[in-house]
């Protein structure tokens, strides 16, 4: 199931989807769901952010790693997130809820360690260091 949350941004012929993370569903029915140009893909009750984005190998640059940077932090705020590798491009919707299924155990198990961790700094803080270098 494919939930918009805000207005696309994304340039090109968007025909795919920019995966940020996966979270638990509930906590994005609890948040306020403000993050612009993002929707969800739901699967049971994990929740994949994802955003158009064109069907292609592309390079990050800055500005890629600053939007992933953004929405990820956006989305931290609402409940643990397991952030995935900048860039990463899913074809369609089907293909990333068949990968969720796939992974659907380990993805509850990152998720658990990631709410132990007594960290006040997100687990994805190493895109921020590249950004600064």
């Amino acid at each position: 199931m494919v939930r918009s949350i805000g207005r696309s941004t994304a340039s090109a012929t968007p025909n795919a989807l920019r995966f940020y993370g996966v979270m638990d569903a509930e906590d994005l029915d609890r948040g306020d769901m403000t993050v612009q140009g993002v929707s969800l893909v739901t699967f049971r009750d994990l929740s994949a952010v994802v955003a158009p984005a064109p069907y292609a190998r592309t390079k990050q640059g800055d500005d890629e790693l600053a939007d992933y940077v953004r929405v990820i932090d956006a989305m931290y705020k609402l409940g643990p997130i397991i952030p995935a590798p900048p860039g990463t491009i899913f074809r369609d919707a089907g293909v990333l809820s068949h990968w969720m299924e796939i992974h659907y155990a380990k993805l509850h198990e990152a998720l658990g360690v990631i709410e132990r961790r007594e960290s006040s700094t997100p687990p994805y803080d190493f895109v921020r260091m590249d950004l600064s270098a």
